[in-house]
């Protein structure tokens, strides 16, 4: 796909990413509103968020995870992957080929957060009363994201990411980052603790706000055609 398709199609998502980040917001309440069931998630995310500002940052750890994003991406698409090295704020990992799907992968899937969760599942498929250790799980599971949120973060807004420019640019890039991050996290959220986050709620206002910005868009773009074809005297 052409940079400038990329573009279009970033351009495109743009309110739907905008909306979603706008639901960031609906998500802590939901979260903070149901302590009950998610005192452990919160404490877990607490904790990193305290250690990454005043202890110990773990930015090995995100490089880790970021380069085997890439190698396990590349590995799915039937690439080659050899010579992945990891040093304390950077790394490499080398593929006989690339594309989106490979340059983004670290910066859309929370891995830490994805293999708790698979640990989690399969103790609770195979081993009896696996369940009592959801608790534990869950402040893995708020650490982890934690983790990949910050360091993402940092990622795009502290250093120039050449990931970014050959995925597409950063409209498009930064697009699909933000949607494909909260569709993940809310479906290992929901493991965790479900029916908190009203899912169908939310997706609807993400939805319905979308729709609005387009009508908006539309409206004021079809005003402004007439007004600027009345004046050109061809209206």
């Amino acid at each position: 796909m052409k940079r400038i398709g990329k573009i279009f199609i970033g351009l495109i998502l743009l309110p739907l990413a905008f909306s979603i980040l706008l639901s960031v917001f609906e998500v802590l309440w939901y979260i903070i509103k149901g302590y009950k069931v998610t005192l452990y998630f919160i404490l877990g995310a607490v904790l990193y968020v305290l250690a990454h500002l005043f202890f110990y940052n773990f930015s090995r750890f995100y490089v880790m995870a970021h380069e085997f994003s890439h190698a396990v991406a590349a590995w799915l698409c039937g690439y080659k992957v050899s010579g992945l090295s990891v040093k304390s704020d950077s790394g490499e990992v080398k593929v006989s080929d690339i594309n989106t799907f490979v340059l983004l992968a670290p910066y859309c899937v929370p891995l830490y957060s994805l293999i708790v969760t698979l640990v989690y599942l399969l103790l609770v498929l195979f081993v009896d009363g696996a369940e009592r250790y959801g608790s534990i799980f869950s402040a893995l599971f708020g650490f982890c994201t934690a983790l990949h949120l910050m360091h993402t973060y940092k990622a795009l807004t502290e250093t120039e990411q050449s990931d970014i420019s050959r995925a597409g640019g950063g409209i498009f890039s930064f697009s699909l980052i933000i949607l494909i991050n909260m569709a993940v996290i809310l479906a290992l959220a929901e493991i965790y603790f479900p029916g908190i986050i009203p899912l169908g709620s939310l997706s609807g206002g993400i939805i319905k706000r979308t729709i609005q910005f387009w009508k908006w868009f539309f409206d004021n773009l079809y005003s402004f055609s007439v007004k600027f074809l009345a004046g050109t005297g061809e209206a």
